[in-house]
């Protein structure tokens, strides 16, 4: 009986426990999150100031710059999946016409 109340107890401890890392990692979250934002808003503050033209375009710079940059990496990743399938299919020791089986 009293065996099953301490076991009781650790395993409301460990949920408690398990309860407090998972707010301490919420809030770590929330707090990184509004950092960042802040960091973010302090960096455009100048573009903040200009007329809503010039801010619409500087906006729309940013984007296309933001999608060009994510289609140049992804062409890159593209290019070394294909270069690595093609290492794979090939192999370095293959006897051929120009190879007489032997290793320098």
């Amino acid at each position: 009986m009293i065996h099953d109340k301490h076991k009781q107890q650790e395993s409301r401890r460990s949920m408690d426990e398990d309860a407090e890392r998972e707010d301490l990692r919420l809030a770590t979250q929330r707090f990184m999150r509004s950092m960042f934002r802040t960091g973010v808003s302090f960096a455009l503050l100048p573009v903040s100031r200009l007329p809503q033209k010039p801010q619409q375009h500087f906006h729309a710079a940013g984007r296309e710059f933001t999608y060009g940059l994510a289609a140049l990496v992804h062409e890159f990743a593209a290019g070394i999946e294909g270069m690595a399938k093609d290492a794979s299919t090939t192999t370095p020791f293959e006897e051929g016409p120009q190879s007489d089986g032997k290793l320098d």
